[in-house]
């Protein structure tokens, strides 16, 4: 327990630090936060991505360093993208409204709250759950990585006219084919497993 929440606070601060840092050199307009926000869900979705594939990838190639730490990935996750939600509302004082509306804006805040009903329920509520508490993480994880795929693979694939460049590629193509390789790491484990069990 002490370790997760050691996590959640260093990751706390380095998300915290990008944007300091990020602010301090390029000041606190628009733009500027606007670039906060996208260094900020890269540094999130990194800690996600381990917390959804570091057993996986523990699994497959033997990294020991991430065998059994999906508990305390995803609660850095979700500690460090409460500095990234404070981007976005204070995005939105700039701008003098929300910055997403209608059907994306639903999307995201369902996206937001899976994000903190599983960190809040990794408190030993999961285990009041029961047999519930694997198919809600199921769906609670994988919504979460759709949503970071949207951000991501979009980009790649639909890119503006004025985004046609080697440095908006470099910028979303490795979180995209992430996003994409998530799940093929977790469902290559579980056929493995499925495989060991008939041959046991």
């Amino acid at each position: 327990m002490q370790k997760s929440i050691k996590g959640m606070g260093t990751a706390f601060g380095a998300a915290l630090a990008i944007t300091a840092i990020t602010l301090a050199l390029q000041g606190t307009d628009n733009k500027a936060t606007r670039l906060a926000l996208e260094l900020t869900a890269r540094f999130s979705f990194v800690l996600f991505w381990l917390a959804y594939a570091g057993g996986a990838i523990a699994t497959l190639f033997r990294v020991d360093a991430l065998a059994g730490r999906g508990r305390e990935f995803g609660l850095a996750f979700a500690a460090a993208h409460l500095v990234h939600v404070g981007l976005v509302i204070w995005l939105g004082y700039l701008m003098g409204r929300v910055p997403l509306s209608g059907g994306l804006l639903l999307f995201f805040l369902a996206g937001l709250a899976f994000t903190y009903l599983l960190a809040f329920l990794s408190f030993g509520g999961a285990s009041t759950l029961g047999s519930l508490w694997r198919p809600l993480r199921f769906v609670g994880m994988n919504y979460i990585l759709i949503a970071f795929g949207r951000d991501f693979v979009l980009p790649v694939l639909q890119p503006k006219p004025t985004q046609y460049n080697a440095a908006h590629y470099l910028a979303y193509a490795p979180f995209a084919a992430a996003s994409i390789l998530a799940p093929l790491l977790v469902l290559a484990v579980t056929l493995r497993h499925r495989a060991v069990l008939k041959t046991a």
